[in-house]
């Protein structure tokens, strides 16, 4: 009987110790808006809450204007197939529009009146991530 115990506590510590599947998560959130030469640039911010480095993502957002436009915009970890910058277990890494690959949004912050996340792309070892990606852009 006291040979269990010890066993029992041990395993218990283990589980205790080792996330759960539910933790395995890539979390986007909204980061601060800014404004270049009067236009917005959002910001998004990627939390590796996995067991596992992310080697890319990608999350494309769809901006609807109080004039009636839409503007999309691909928030990416590195370029696509630039220098390897993996995001390591529970670290954050800001998401950036790149601009030499997108067109400004041409309004500024305040004229948003909604945001749609239109795709979220998640890259390990060259394979889609095992893990969900969430992506909270709303405010």
């Amino acid at each position: 009987m006291i040979g269990r115990r010890p066993a029992a506590v041990l395993l218990t510590a283990l589980a205790l110790a080792t996330p759960s599947r539910a933790d395995d998560i890539i979390v986007v959130t909204r980061g601060p808006d800014t404004t270049v030469f009067g236009s917005c640039v959002p910001s998004l911010i990627a939390h590796n809450r996995s067991r596992r480095p992310v080697d890319y993502v990608q999350v494309d957002l769809e901006f609807a204007l109080r004039d009636g436009r839409t503007h999309r915009q691909e928030f990416k970890s590195s370029y696509r197939h630039g220098v390897s910058r993996p995001i390591a277990p529970d670290a954050m890494r800001p998401l950036v529009v790149h601009g030499d690959e997108s067109r400004p949004m041409g309004a500024a912050c305040a004229d948003i009146v909604g945001i749609g996340v239109v795709d979220a792309i998640c890259e390990a070892e060259g394979k889609p991530c095992p893990t969900p990606i969430s992506v909270k852009a709303d405010r």
